[in-house]
């Protein structure tokens, strides 16, 4: 054959080779799941060639991402961005997707409507907070013994606490005055209620709407409550032990109810149905204190809890089951700190070693380079999230110290620091996890002196303003304008600016 035959059909081969590879290489956005969800929100963007992505924005405005492979990049809602398509750049080309990413309200918004604000306890609302130069304080109600858990507020500004034997009580947000209290339980420690799921009530009062309360009491039962204080159902578990962990409710449609058993042999993490039928358990290794977190991960609910021996389990709700995902021990024990989960899905975790940051891979997980982040103490609270930032404390005999973290980029660094005398956990009480606000002021207690820090100011470690209790804090809850604070003298104390 001609030898310049033969060159051009070579020629002509490598030219269809080189095309058909540039089409498999080509950028393409196939889907994204899910389809909604407000700022912070982590979306799953399938298509193809992502490998080299160097951008990702909603309608326009750019946003943190991470590239898994040359087919998905994962990507985290950015503050201010509006219903739109989304878009992914590589060097050379941009692609968009066929429809549109809908904006929801941002769970910074809504009221405090449980453990550290919603699911991926981030203690961070929209509410601002007491923002003045000073506080008083508003009004103080006196419980019948301390209240152990963190208290939720509800639409209309109705604070739910729980108190000694009830286990549930509704506080008027505006005076503080005793709306209610349930009798039908027995004592409530740190389990903090969770609000949602509402359902229409008929009886001779009328028809109406009204929310559900749930909250988990030491006789081992899981209370479902309306916000009139009558009992929807209950769950009573057939083993020895307490319900200590917070319940969290999952997103719509299901809603569903989570919740661990502080099981004396076990943990067991249940799924309920917005009506107390039991969905599934899964029984995993012993977990006292904590309470699960969880997130969206493409299409699939993922939970996430932390034993006492610090291994931390990733727990699916595929509906029919719930099924283990990975497991990842950190090599250190854990207590009280419960996982929160921060914009990019990094999960963090409180140790006797310090804060673990772990990103999750899917079917298994790793700890993140350069964590954990030690501390003078073990870690027995839960980390506040504002972006890249977070703030967290420890205790070591007798001393409380909160930290102010930058996870962003390499290994973790501290920003700044302070301590006081102080106490850790006791008689099943909670630890003082700090909450931020929507004014950004960060909000923490150490021992009976409650603070509000502006990490935006020039000397963030001085405090903006500092007010003295007569004992040491146990929970903090923002509402707006309002600091509510247990302590360890059986009242509740409503905090606000003069």
């Amino acid at each position: 054959m001609d030898r310049r035959i033969v060159l051009a059909i070579l020629a002509a081969g490598a030219l269809v080779a080189t095309a058909g590879t540039a089409r498999a290489d080509a950028l393409k956005i196939t889907g994204f799941t899910p389809p909604s969800g407000a700022a912070g929100t982590t979306v799953v963007i399938s298509g193809g060639g992502m490998s080299r992505v160097n951008a990702v924005a909603f309608a326009g405005v750019g946003a943190s991402f991470r590239v898994d492979s040359a087919r998905q990049v994962t990507a985290t809602v950015p503050d201010g961005a509006s219903t739109g398509r989304i878009t992914v750049t590589r060097p050379g080309s941009t692609v968009t997707s066929a429809t549109d990413f809908t904006i929801t309200t941002a769970p910074e918004s809504t009221p405090w409507s449980s453990w550290q604000h919603d699911a991926q306890h981030t203690g961070r609302t929209g509410a601002t907070g007491p923002s003045g130069s000073a506080v008083t304080r508003k009004w103080v109600y006196k419980a019948v013994n301390w209240i152990k858990n963190e208290p939720a507020i509800g639409t209309d500004g109705t604070v739910y606490i729980g108190d000694s034997k009830f286990p549930l009580c509704a506080l008027s947000g505006a005076s503080g005055t005793l709306l209610w209290c349930t009798d039908v339980g027995g004592y409530v420690a740190q389990s903090s209620p969770a609000i949602g799921n509402p359902f229409v009530k008929s009886d001779a009062a009328g028809t109406r709407t009204v929310q559900t309360i749930y909250i988990g009491e030491r006789n081992n039962v899981l209370w479902a409550i309306d916000d009139e204080g009558d009992t929807v159902w209950s769950y009573k578990i057939a083993l020895d032990g307490d319900v200590r962990a917070s319940p969290l409710i999952g997103p719509p449609p299901a809603s569903r109810v989570f919740m661990m058993c502080g099981c004396t042999t076990r943990g067991v993490l249940h799924a309920f149905e917005p009506s107390g039928a039991l969905a599934w358990v899964v029984n995993l290794p012993q977990v006292r204190e904590a309470s699960p977190a969880g997130i969206l991960r493409g299409a699939t609910f993922r939970l996430y809890v932390i034993t006492n021996h610090g291994e931390l389990i990733a727990v699916d709700d595929l509906g029919a089951r719930g099924e283990i995902a990975w497991s990842l021990p950190l090599g250190a024990s854990s207590s009280l700190s419960s996982p929160s989960i921060g914009p990019d899905g990094t999960i963090y975790v409180g140790t006797e070693a310090g804060l673990f940051a772990v990103r999750d891979d899917g079917a298994s997980a790793h700890v993140v380079p350069g964590w954990p982040f030690a501390t003078a103490g073990n870690v027995d609270t839960t980390a506040a999230i504002a972006g890249t930032k977070l703030y967290v404390s420890a205790f070591r005999l007798g001393t409380r110290r909160l930290y102010a973290i930058d996870a962003a980029g390499g290994p973790p660094q501290q920003l700044w620091s302070v301590s006081g005398p102080g106490t850790s956990s006791t008689s099943f009480a909670q630890t003082p996890s700090a909450v931020i606000g929507g004014n950004g002021l960060v909000y923490a207690a150490i021992g009976p002196v409650v603070s509000a820090f502006d990490p935006a100011s020039a000397n963030p470690a001085v405090a903006r303003w500092q007010h003295t209790l007569p004992a040491d804090a146990i929970s903090l809850t923002l509402g707006e304008g309002v600091l509510y604070v247990s302590a360890k003298d059986a009242r509740l104390y409503a905090l606000g600016s003069p």
